[in-house]
């Protein structure tokens, strides 16, 4: 092993680091087409089990009619023991392969040979099960590119939102049946506490969770308060549905914004919209919120570019509007896989004030303070491209554009 001296030789450290992220580069690929390769194993070994049941029943035991899923069966536990996994974790990971294998077989190699990072090709495979046949061509074609290049959270955004253009059912009717499964559950834990889960329309949980929040948010503001901002959180929506806080619940505002292309506020056209905070909607829910609900925030979009035009500001000043505007196009901190929610971020001069930066949509992102603080105290860049915000660090390495979520 290298000594500590030789390690910080004053000589050539930009090479040195050069070479140390070139290795966790090629690590990161290496550990992808191992993943890649763990799931094909686990699906082939399924496969042979079906095929061939005997090697894990012996041949007395074939003539049963369950004797090929009792063989499944023994080798998912088998798989389990060896792997360390639970054998749901097996089950799921063979089934990803087998969809990924049928719906999309560019991604399936292009994960396998380590350009798809695990998460992304799992994502595919969980949207790719819930499409028909005739959308799996057009899905893949969508999502391909984006798949390699963008950081899981971005790329989950952006996959969802091309299931939806590609969903040959209705998506009016498909939120109806899917709103009919709504429930409420209870998990219980260890230690005297339990999960307490809803299912809900998600313009229904976004609501609510922006009054969990605000009433949070005014509570942590008491000079005497010692509880965390999530431990608030969730004091407040357990005293909320036990009545506890009644008519002493603070009174927070809640608006969450839901961005409208114009030609399906006018119901010209089924083009889905952006609900802040979650993502994709069909085109009825949206005209609905962006008609009737006071307490969402009205965003029109381009009808053919998509975009909002905007002028530069005369002042450093932030005005209300664009603040919502950016808030609706960021949705999270701008810097590569980074998820913390724009309206927890900082709103950041790409360009500086100083430096003759403009007060406009196209110079202004959201950046959560640690991110801020590394911009500025760093190398680390900022670009605004037509195709999204770019991060470049000292070293030259880019991050994939931060896409517009429409």
């Amino acid at each position: 092993m290298e000594s500590l001296d030789s390690l910080l030789d004053p000589r050539y450290p930009d090479v040195r680091i050069e070479c140390s992220m070139a290795r966790a580069e090629y690590a990161l690929h290496a550990a992808t087409v191992a993943l890649a390769e763990q799931l094909a194993a686990i699906h082939e070994t399924l496969v042979e089990a079906r095929a061939f049941p005997e090697v894990f029943l012996g041949p007395c035991i074939l003539s049963t009619p369950d004797a090929v899923a009792f063989a499944e069966r023994a080798a998912v536990a088998d798989l389990a023991v060896r792997l360390g996994l639970a054998e749901q974790t097996v089950r799921a990971q063979a089934e990803q392969v087998r969809v990924l294998l049928l719906c999309a077989p560019r991604v399936w190699r292009a994960f396998r040979d380590g350009d798809v990072p695990g998460p992304n090709a799992k994502v595919v495979a969980d949207l790719m099960a819930t499409l028909p046949e005739s959308a799996w061509l057009p899905f893949e074609d969508a999502i391909l590119e984006a798949a390699a290049e963008l950081a899981p959270a971005r790329f989950r955004d952006r996959a969802r939102s091309a299931r939806e253009r590609v969903q040959p059912r209705e998506a009016t009717e498909l939120h109806r049946l899917k709103a009919q499964e709504r429930r409420v559950w209870v998990d219980h834990d260890v230690d005297g506490m339990s999960w307490l889960t809803a299912y809900l329309p998600s313009a229904v949980a976004q609501r609510a969770m922006a009054r969990i929040d605000g009433a949070a948010t005014s509570l942590i503001c008491a000079s005497d308060e010692t509880r965390t901002l999530a431990q608030l959180r969730a004091d407040v929506a357990g005293d909320l549905l036990a009545g506890v806080l009644g008519s002493a619940a603070p009174h927070v505002g809640v608006t969450v914004g839901v961005m409208v292309p114009v030609m399906t506020l006018l119901g010209r056209s089924e083009q889905p919209a952006t609900l802040e905070g979650y993502g994709p909607i069909d085109a009825a829910t949206a005209r609905e919120l962006a008609g009737h609900a006071p307490s969402f925030i009205r965003i029109l979009t381009d009808p053919i570019t998509g975009t909002i035009l905007d002028v530069d500001r005369s002042t450093y000043r932030v005005p209300a509007d664009l603040k919502r505007w950016l808030e609706m196009r960021d949705r999270t901190c701008t810097f590569g896989g980074c998820g913390r929610r724009a309206r927890d971020c900082d709103i950041d001069h790409s360009v500086a004030w100083a430096d003759g930066g403009t007060t406009s949509a196209s110079n202004l992102s959201h950046v959560c303070r640690s991110h801020h603080r590394l911009k500025h105290n760093s190398l680390w860049k900022v670009e605004h491209r037509p195709e999204g915000i770019t991060w470049t660090s000292p070293t030259g390495a880019k991050t994939a554009p931060n896409p517009a979520p429409f």
